[in-house]
């Protein structure tokens, strides 16, 4: 049977009267608190009408509630406890209103304590009953939904999630319902149509339920995104009340409206990958959108695009002064790029360069008389991506405090005394793409089996030997 308009009408005030008995009934019970103080007293008498009109309004904002859940579209466990809790608050609310009468009329400690356990008895129901109507309206999660980390840990409740969509790292590969779609309706139109508030019918937090439909039928026609229900009413005037999202709600952007309409015309998979599927211009330049910036760069590449803090100016102007090129290594950035001159000193500069190693990127030592005794603070240059070691004095001892640089790309060994045991120890530096040995102690064999452990990374023996260090690596790999 249908309900009635003029229910659903009057059921709509709802939201409006259940605010009444929510201040009434509190402000009786602080009323009551305060009164029992010697100099308040004198709002005892106050307490009997806040009671009364909180009754009342609680009477008529249950009456009102009950025609409003006729309409549908609520989940039935989540609104039998805000429906039963309701109509506890009003039979508290009644019997601390005549507990307070009769304790007026004479005193009994025991009718007192009667009155005081019903009154609080009464703020709790009334609290629990706010918050299952506030998840009906909002979502279940609504009171906990920004609550921050520490204390989810502490009331036992999970890490909090972004519904923002994660950026993309393999845009080909990805399903495009569950990386692209979902996080759309999760956004925008789960709050709504969850197993909690199913409006009209619907439920859209599952592939499942987004099959299943609502009360008009199915919301989607595979292939036909003009005449699919969804798209229908998200494109409807946002004054008209068959708008989806409805007024007031944050609505779909275009970008999105264009990802759901191209998902649809595709068929509707709930499996298929990007690459499965056509996709025009306009969809693929917001598809590219989505995908992260830093997806196809490599560790070295985000490090340079990250931001710095400036290095010690006084500390740089002194470096400086003892003939070391130190400059930034583009214009806006603080990266810097180092240059010690052969006259210098390296030994004793890397302790002095050293506390600027956070911002050092590019470290030229080439041609000096650096020995492994200056590589021993090398560990501290983090951030370091090229590193100029040839014609120095440096050996396999000091190739352990290189093997820690994380980013470092380039390393130029030319004219040392590493030999291949000590080049075994870049074995592991998985971002270091150019190495050169050439006039060093390490054989084709060395370079061989340092090239199996890192197929990216290019030696330099001279043309000749490293032309046979690629073939020897390739007949290894097959």
């Amino acid at each position: 049977m249908e309900t009635p308009d003029i229910v659903l009408f009057f059921g709509r005030f709802h939201p409006i009267i259940l605010h009444l008995p929510i201040g009434f009934l509190l402000l009786a019970f602080l009323l009551e608190l305060l009164s029992r103080l010697e100099q308040f007293k004198m709002y005892r008498p106050a307490v009997g009408l806040a009671l009364l009109l909180g009754a009342a309004s609680a009477f008529v904002a249950a009456v009102l509630g009950y025609m409003l859940a006729q309409g549908g579209g609520y989940g039935d466990e989540l609104l039998g406890l805000h429906q039963w809790l309701g109509i506890a608050t009003v039979v508290l609310a009644v019997i601390a209103y005549v507990l307070y009468l009769q304790r007026n009329k004479r005193e009994n400690p025991a009718l007192d304590k009667t009155y005081v356990s019903a009154l609080s008895v009464m703020v709790l129901v009334l609290m629990g009953a706010g918050h299952y109507g506030g998840s009906l309206t909002h979502g279940s999660d609504y009171l906990t939904q920004y609550m921050p980390n520490p204390l989810r840990k502490i009331a036992g409740l999970p890490e909090k999630e972004s519904k923002e969509a994660k950026p993309i790292t393999n845009l080909e590969e990805a399903v495009v319902y569950a990386e692209i779609v979902h996080p759309i309706l999760d956004s925008r139109c789960v709050s709504c149509h969850n197993p909690d508030k199913k409006k009209g019918e619907l439920m859209m937090h599952t592939a499942e339920a987004l099959l299943a439909g609502g009360e008009n039928g199915d919301i989607f026609v595979p292939g036909d995104p003009e005449t699919s229900e969804m798209l229908v009413r998200v494109h409807l005037p946002e004054e008209d009340e068959h708008h989806m999202p409805p007024d007031g709600k944050i609505q779909l952007t275009d970008e999105q409206i264009t990802l759901l309409s191209w998902w649809i015309a595709q068929g509707a998979s709930f499996d298929k990958t990007v690459a499965q599927l056509e996709v025009d211009e306009e969809t693929q330049s917001v598809l590219n959108t989505l995908v992260d910036p830093n997806a196809n760069k490599t560790e070295v590449e985000i490090l340079l695009a990250s931001e710095i803090t400036p290095a010690d100016e006084q500390l740089v102007n002194g470096i400086q002064q003892r003939g070391v090129m130190i400059m930034p290594l583009a214009e806006e950035v603080h990266w810097l790029q180092v240059n010690v001159p052969r006259s210098a000193s390296a030994d004793s500069l890397m302790s002095e360069l050293s506390k600027a190693a956070e911002q050092i990127t590019w470290l030229d030592l080439g041609n000096t008389k650096t020995t492994d005794e200056a590589l021993k603070v090398l560990s501290q240059f983090k951030n370091l991506t090229r590193l100029h070691l040839e014609n120095t004095k440096v050996t396999d001892s000091g190739l352990s405090a290189i093997s820690e640089l994380p980013y470092l790309e380039y390393l130029n060994l030319y004219g040392t005394k590493v030999t291949d045991e000590g080049v075994q120890q870049l074995a592991q530096m998985k971002n270091l793409r150019r190495l050169y040995l050439w006039q060093t102690e390490v054989t084709k064999q060395g370079a061989t089996q340092l090239q199996e452990a890192n197929p990216n990374l290019e030696i330099n023996l001279g043309v000749e030997d490293w032309n046979a260090v690629k073939a020897d690596s390739a007949v290894a790999l097959r």
